[in-house]
């Protein structure tokens, strides 16, 4: 019997390798939100996705790039704020944008548009999404139609030799 488990425990360890790869350890995680409260959707965000201030650079900004390809849809995002600190912050409409299903791309409205930090430290930055844009869903926006409301939560790991 000793023998058997002897020659068991090697396999498991090679099985279970992987089993902590991914972006807890590497850097990344997801972007989760529904439309006007509607499907909620998810974007999975690669260490790459996110700069976040003074990490590996000298700006004060939060930048967030979804690609397109890691969207079911095509959905994608650029959220910027400027200096971000715990609690609301505006974005910067400048640099940041919507794009439904590949379509047009609609600016965030700064003005009633927010990202509110609830943890911003050297491994870890959540914070949930409260933004607006214009509705570009026909392939170009509309001031007659109703703004699109997209909330949602976002949640990014830092990899540790990034710190």
């Amino acid at each position: 019997m000793r023998l058997k488990l002897c020659l068991a425990v090697p396999f498991l360890l090679l099985a279970c390798s992987d089993i902590n790869d991914g972006w807890e350890v590497d850097g990344g995680g997801y972007l989760k939100y529904e439309i006007n409260g509607e499907d909620e959707r998810t974007i999975e965000l690669a260490e790459d996705d996110v700069e976040v201030p003074f990490i590996k650079n000298s700006h004060r900004y939060f930048l967030v790039k979804t690609r397109a390809s890691e969207s079911k849809r095509g959905d994608q995002f650029s959220i910027m704020v400027n200096r971000p600190v715990l609690g609301d912050n505006p974005v910067v409409q400048r640099y940041s944008w919507f794009n439904y299903g590949a379509l047009t791309q609609a600016p965030i409205l700064e003005d009633l548009s927010t990202v509110r930090f609830d943890q911003k430290d050297d491994s870890t930055w959540t914070a949930n999404l409260d933004l607006y844009t214009p509705d570009c869903r026909s392939g170009r926006c509309s001031d007659t139609l109703p703004n699109l409301h997209i909330t949602g939560r976002l949640r990014y790991w830092i990899d540790p030799d990034a710190r």
